[in-house]
């Protein structure tokens, strides 16, 4: 055999030896059916709007005043469990998965956009009875939770910011300062490797198969200040709704910009100055965080004049998950008194 037929079979063998590899670590979706009957259980309800199947959760005396949670990118309404504990005995409490996410799953239409989750919030605000609510939001969810208070700060009595928020211009205003928001945001991302991976065509397109258990738990280590509180359940849950049907291509749909093709885009209003946003604000940040860095709590603190700072030393991406008595707490409290000392936590 010459030495050139040798070198065609070593790399015949290599592609194979990582296809099977790579075979090895697909996960195919799962199921409504399968997930239900494990992360469905009561309180939890389904209500449909635009097509989709909402899960949610309602919790906590009804004439309570009410809060809104939104949870980040990959997690789902069980993020908020430990807050809901703490919460529900002076507040009625709502919590959901977004499209895309959770029991919810994809879009029907792939519409992700900004005027649809609006319209979402809106609609069920409006079901619920409800003149007003908190709303609060982690990562993603933080980022709709400021952007609802632009949009409709009638409605919302008082907002919660926790690792995540992006004050929304005007059309006009970001078109003359597009590349000064775009190169702010790419410098708002943290150091982690994940976050810098995910920015990557090919990464996302491999995580729509690709998704093994220990990878989603390289992922939740790297959100948490102290890796050590990441367990199985934690990594099973995570990774189920992960898998449910349609949810990782869910997440590549998502960097394809809908807005300008949203039936709901006519219905979105210009957005308020974040200087005039009358109710208070409470911007909470772990110091550990590696997917969000905690100079943009800094940034939207300094841009918003409602709003109170407080942060978190041995916290991460997760703050209400990884220590949700005190941040809670340190939430109720505000709401309560309408402010906060600005600080770093103890």
């Amino acid at each position: 055999m010459s030495a050139l037929a040798r070198w065609g079979w070593a790399v015949v063998l290599i592609v194979v030896a990582v296809a099977v590899a790579a075979a090895g670590l697909i996960r195919p979706d799962l199921p409504p059916e399968t997930l239900q009957p494990i992360y469905a259980q009561p309180p939890s309800e389904f209500v449909d709007i635009d097509g989709m199947s909402i899960h949610l959760r309602d919790e906590g005396p009804r004439d309570a005043p009410a809060v809104l949670l939104l949870h980040g990118t990959f997690a789902s309404l069980h993020t908020w469990s430990g807050w809901v504990a703490e919460l529900t005995e002076t507040h009625r409490v709502v919590r959901i998965d977004l499209p895309g996410f959770g029991l919810t799953g994809p879009h029907p239409n792939k519409d992700y956009s900004l005027a649809a989750t609006l319209h979402l919030l809106e609609t069920l605000r409006t079901r619920l009875g409800l003149k007003r609510w908190a709303v609060v939001g982690n990562s993603l969810g933080a980022g709709y939770a400021l952007a609802y208070a632009q949009h409709h700060p009638k409605r919302i009595s008082a907002v919660g910011l926790i690792s995540g928020g992006r004050i929304r211009l005007s059309e006009a205003e970001y078109s003359a300062r597009r590349a000064e928001v775009q190169a702010a945001q790419a410098n708002a991302r943290g150091g982690s490797w994940i976050i810098q991976a995910l920015q990557e065509p090919i990464v996302r397109a491999m995580l729509t198969q690709v998704t093994p258990q220990f990878l989603v738990r390289w992922a939740l280590e790297d959100v948490y200040g102290n890796p050590d509180q990441v367990d199985e359940a934690l990594v099973n849950r995570y990774q189920s709704m992960l898998r449910h049907s349609g949810n990782r291509q869910a997440f590549v749909d998502r960097f394809i910009k809908s807005e300008g093709t949203s039936p709901h885009t006519e219905t979105l209003t210009t957005p308020a100055s974040p200087v005039d946003l009358p109710m208070p604000i409470l911007i909470q940040w772990g110091e550990q965080d590696t997917w969000i860095d905690v100079e943009q709590g800094l940034t939207l603190a300094a841009a918003l004049p409602t709003s109170t700072l407080v942060t978190y030393p041995s916290l991460g991406h997760v703050p209400m998950e990884e220590a949700p008595r005190e941040t809670a707490a340190d939430f109720l409290a505000f709401l309560h008194t309408g402010q906060l000392t600005q600080r770093q936590a103890p």
